[in-house]
């Protein structure tokens, strides 16, 4: 975590790294709530961290199969989810490559693919 708050030219803090692995942890469970639950640091500062690493492309949102707003490490991967089991996987393609390669440049993007997976499909 110290290495991609560098990468985005932030100080490191401990409150920082702290809210990073618990994001990290809790996944698609990663929601204020949750995320306040996990820490003791006070609500103001958590909200404050989260808008400094939102502000930042560190983290992005997301809704989760709850429908709630979650925080997630902002990477460039894609992911599969099934809308069952809530199972993720990552998935090898990004189309906007080729997007890309027509000739638009892209500012930012996220892919989400909800299905239902080989296990609940058998059920």
């Amino acid at each position: 975590m110290k290495e991609l708050l560098k990468q985005h030219n932030l100080k490191i803090t401990n409150n920082r790294l702290e809210i990073l692995d618990i994001i990290k942890e809790l996944d698609l469970d990663a929601t204020i709530k949750n995320i306040l639950t996990k820490t003791k640091i006070d609500k103001s500062t958590v909200y404050r961290t989260i808008e400094t690493l939102l502000k930042n492309n560190v983290i992005e949102t997301s809704i989760n199969h709850k429908n709630e707003l979650y925080y997630q490490i902002k990477e460039h991967k894609h992911y599969i989810k099934c809308i069952k089991c809530h199972d993720k996987q990552e998935i090898d393609i990004c189309p906007v490559e080729t997007i890309e390669k027509n000739g638009f440049k892209i500012i930012s993007h996220k892919i989400e693919i909800d299905g239902i997976c080989n296990k609940c499909t058998e059920k």
